[in-house]
């Protein structure tokens, strides 16, 4: 990251961070902490393909200038710019984009880039739902932060309406979540698919530990054989289970048909005659 550029995107972003008159924002993102915007966000980069699928629901498609790598997106985004990922950050591809909003992974950017940006003073919303809820609050949060509050409002509350199923009234039959075989990696109790799975009829059986992804021995993955496996790998898991991983794969309103899916599972294993 050359001097000459930091310098450049500092006096750039004085002139950006002028108020407009009248209106002002401030949300608290995933961590709780403050994001002040002094003007509507007109160029937004999302630095995680959940984030994106999040300004698409909250209608600030036309805002964004940049966005992650990966993941699915409509034809009409196919020219704009890839930054972000796994990896380092192309810092300097992203000052060129000029963003005046950057919505990150807290858990999946590097902390040391998301740190950099706000330290040039770009506006920083870190993304790290932990439930259902989560995913409606950050529709809103962006809604307030474009002022596109109507828009993001109608698509927290369908997403809301939309986790309200018969399987969630039922009882939850135990499930082992499949993210990994080799080595055998599960979830505890501290991610979002838990939520997922209670509105879906199910539980985690490995819930009570306080962890979000982790590896657990051959014994414990033989002990959850006789539970409902839900799999996180394309292709495993029966047929149709691509779809189904694809959608559990990030915390977005895609959700509601990744529950739809289980919950119709659920009700096949209810369906069946005991034995």
């Amino acid at each position: 990251m050359s001097r000459i550029a930091t310098a450049a995107w500092l006096l750039l972003g004085a002139t950006l961070g002028l108020p407009a008159q009248g209106w002002c924002e401030q949300v608290n993102d995933d961590l709780g902490r403050p994001v002040a915007l002094a003007h509507a966000a007109q160029r937004i980069v999302t630095l995680a393909p959940h984030a994106t699928e999040l300004v698409l629901a909250a209608g600030g498609g036309d805002r964004l200038v940049g966005i992650a790598a990966g993941g699915s997106y409509p034809p009409s985004m196919a020219a704009l710019p890839r930054v972000g990922g796994p990896g380092a950050l192309d810092r300097e591809r992203l000052l060129t984009l000029r963003p005046d909003l950057v919505i990150a992974w807290q858990s999946g950017n590097r902390a040391s880039d998301l740190e950099w940006i706000e330290r040039i003073g770009i506006a920083l919303y870190r993304s790290e739902p932990t439930s259902l809820r989560d995913i409606a609050s950050t529709i809103r949060a962006i809604g307030r932060l474009t002022n596109n509050i109507p828009t993001a409002e109608r698509a927290a509350l369908r997403f809301e309406r939309s986790l309200v199923t018969r399987c969630a009234q039922q009882p939850l039959l135990p499930a082992y979540i499949e993210v990994w075989d080799t080595p055998a990696m599960t979830i505890g109790g501290s991610h979002w698919i838990n939520d997922v799975l209670r509105h879906s009829g199910y539980r985690n059986m490995f819930g009570h530990v306080p962890r979000g992804v982790f590896a657990i021995a051959d014994e414990a993955r033989y002990v959850a054989r006789s539970a409902m496996r839900i799999s996180l790998l394309p292709g495993r898991a029966g047929s149709g289970n691509s779809r189904l991983a694809d959608l559990l794969s990030r915390p977005t309103p895609g959700l509601t048909e990744a529950i739809g899916l289980l919950c119709a599972r659920r009700q096949a294993i209810a369906a069946q005659p005991p034995r």
